[in-house]
């Protein structure tokens, strides 16, 4: 499951705030990370951040999208 973001910032805001809410955090030396999953750019230009394992409130929980189609890349030649 994908919540969809219009921006990457977005994104990279909500795994943060869920790695936040899992106890996760930065080591004191740099190490580690507060995220929790990495948003990938979809084909419309929008970022799918896959979700499993998240505590989602009901308005997330309801705008929950079961795939996405990714940008392609430059390897697939388009």
């Amino acid at each position: 499951m994908y919540l969809i973001y219009t921006t990457e910032q977005d994104a990279w805001d909500r795994s943060e705030e869920e790695g936040i809410a899992q106890g996760l955090a930065y080591h004191t030396k740099g190490q580690g990370s507060r995220f929790v999953t990495a948003p990938i750019e979809t084909a419309e230009g929008q970022w799918a951040l896959p979700i499993e394992g998240y505590e989602l409130d009901e308005v997330e929980a309801a705008t929950t999208v079961p795939t996405f189609t990714p940008k392609p890349s430059p390897e697939d030649g388009i």
